[in-house]
Formats: structure tokens, sequence, C-alpha cells
């Protein structure tokens, strides 16, 4: 059976895909900050390996997925969803804050590279998803610290796709939109499109059986953000400003 490893497992999107999969049969390591939600997610399963691991710290990280190997064997999937996401108002930028998204939402990915890329290597044969974001596409308001670290990582997984395909190793992006998770809890406008974590990881799973690059979903919201990106920027700015509350002159 495949081992799948899954960082930010202990709640939304993260939690959901562990328990998804154990559900098919999967052997399943969930790594994450929070011991006491992982061990409850372990509970009663026997194929689950729990990993408590901060993903900023390199050594930390590397260490978890050696263990992961240990307990299930060779990581046949990665997926590297452990994220955070703080509203920002740019008229008062904490420096601080910038870092916490990088060091999280994009250097946690790079740390789990090397142990993993590694192993695939050497078997010709894996598969590696980042979880980035639509707020990736194109700036969006309030997304000044999230946003740049979500285009940061589909930069990455296109960068990794040219050394790695022809290696044997299939790298995805998955670009959802809002989903119902506690960071997304702290919004205070309308989320269109709002799906549950549990949706957001049948839409992953599925897309990761795919032969496309980037799995994004929901499909109805995802290709209306897509068209942003075409947009002459004036209308752009208009646009988005309009929908969200923040007219433009």
């Amino acid at each position: 059976m495949p081992h799948y490893l899954i960082t930010g497992a202990s709640s939304g999107i993260g939690a959901a895909l562990a328990t998804a999969l154990l559900r098919r049969g999967d052997s399943v390591t969930a790594l994450a900050r929070r011991k006491d939600r992982l061990d409850l997610l372990a509970a009663g399963k026997g194929r689950l390996h729990p990993a408590s691991c901060d993903v900023t710290d390199a050594g930390a990280t590397a260490a978890a997925i050696d263990e992961a190997t240990g307990a299930l064997g060779p990581v046949d999937c990665a997926i590297l969803n452990a994220g955070m996401y703080e509203p920002q108002d740019t008229t008062k930028i904490d420096p601080a804050a910038y870092a916490r998204h990088m060091d999280v939402n994009y250097m946690g990915v790079v740390n789990a590279l090397p142990r993993l890329i590694d192993g695939m290597l050497a078997r010709g044969t894996g598969q590696i998803a980042i979880v980035s974001s639509v707020a990736g596409w194109r700036g969006l308001p309030k997304a000044a610290a999230y946003g740049p670290t979500k285009a940061a990582l589909i930069s990455l997984a296109e960068s990794m796709t040219f050394d790695l395909a022809p290696r044997g190793i299939d790298v995805k992006v998955i670009c959802p939109g809002f989903v119902k998770t506690e960071s997304t809890a702290v919004n205070d406008y309308d989320m269109p499109g709002l799906i549950s974590a549990d949706t957001a990881a049948i839409e992953i799973i599925r897309g990761l059986r795919s032969n496309q690059f980037v799995i994004q979903f929901p499909k109805h919201f995802t290709r209306k953000m897509g068209l942003l990106r075409w947009l002459p920027d004036r209308t752009f700015f208009r646009t988005v400003g309009a929908r969200t509350g923040f007219p433009q002159p």
C-alpha cells in the first residue's frame, strides 16, 4: 500500500487528507507541530504514523522523515501542506510577520525536500505535491505576506519539474480557492466558493491520480480567478477592489 507523508496534518486540509487516505487503506505519516492533535488523529488508526515536528526546523524535519521511513517504509507521495495566514494591512507593515509566512509557507516546504528527493531518486519513482493557493496567481487584498509565499511555491514546483520529471518523480502544485479551515476563519469578508476541508481532500486525491500539473478547485471559482491573470492591470485592480471592499480610483 502507498505511503503518504502529509505536513500540516493536525487540522484543516491536512487532517482531512490523512483521514480520507486511511479510509482507503493507505499508510499515512501525519507531520505537524501540535502533538496532541496528531495523537487524536492517530487514535485507533494502525497505519497512521504521527510525527511531531516544526517544518521551519530543517534538521527536525529531516529526522521526522527518516523516522517515518523507518516506521512505514519509503515515502511514495509527499503532500507538503503546512502553512499559515495572517491578514495584512500594508499601511502598517510588520517585517516579522512577513518573515514568519516565508519561514512556514515556503521554507517549510523546502526543508522537507532534500530527504524526500534523495529517497525518490534512489528508487526512481515518487510524487511530490506542494500546496499553494489561487492567492499566488495575483496580488489580493490583505494577502501581502501570504500571497508572495504561494507564488514562490508555484515557481518552485515548476522549476523542480525540469530536474525531477525525467528521473521518475512527479511534481504537482495544488491551488485551492477558499477552504473552511482555521486560517480562513479569521477572514471578515465574503469568501465565494467556500468548500469544506473534506471536499478539498477529495479533490486533491483525485488530482494526484491525474496527469495535470496544477490541481485547482473548486473549478467554478478557480476558472474565474484564472481569468484575473489576463486582465489589464487597471481593470484588475478596479474589479477585485470593487468585489472585496477595496474600491480603486
